[in-house]
């Protein structure tokens, strides 16, 4: 089982609404994958953020070829209208880029429209994979 990370010192909820907010599972694997209508913007310089704060913090990723490879999972909160309610990164050791994966899903998954066909707020996984050279 993956620990999630609920201790986050940041802001993740997107919506005053507390009636909104459910209990996440405990359990992240049990999350079935977000949809979404359009693909998350995404560009190189997120890429070149994401590795200066992982530089910066020293975080240890796997490496390949001469090239570091990071994935930051997240659960996130999906109201029935496809609204962002909360996100929350798995803990990958590296609390920086959960934080900057955070912040970059709050900011830019409600552009993509999630997709839910629940009529309640729906947990679901995603994650951001980030790259650079060694």
């Amino acid at each position: 089982m993956i620990d999630l990370l609920f201790a986050m010192a940041m802001a993740t909820t997107t919506t005053q609404d507390a009636n909104l907010a459910t209990a996440m599972p405990a359990d992240y694997s049990v999350l079935e994958t977000a949809q979404f209508r359009k693909p998350i913007y995404y560009v190189e310089r997120h890429e070149a953020a994401a590795e200066r704060k992982a530089k910066k913090a020293k975080c240890k990723f796997p490496t390949a070829e001469r090239w570091v490879y990071a994935r930051i999972e997240a659960a996130i909160l999906v109201a029935p209208d496809g609204e962002l309610v909360k996100v929350v990164p798995v803990e990958s050791g590296c609390r920086e880029l959960e934080t900057y994966t955070a912040n970059h899903l709050i900011k830019y998954v409600g552009k993509a429209g999630p997709v839910t066909n629940s009529n309640t707020p729906t947990w679901y996984k995603t994650a951001m994979h980030f790259r650079w050279p060694e």
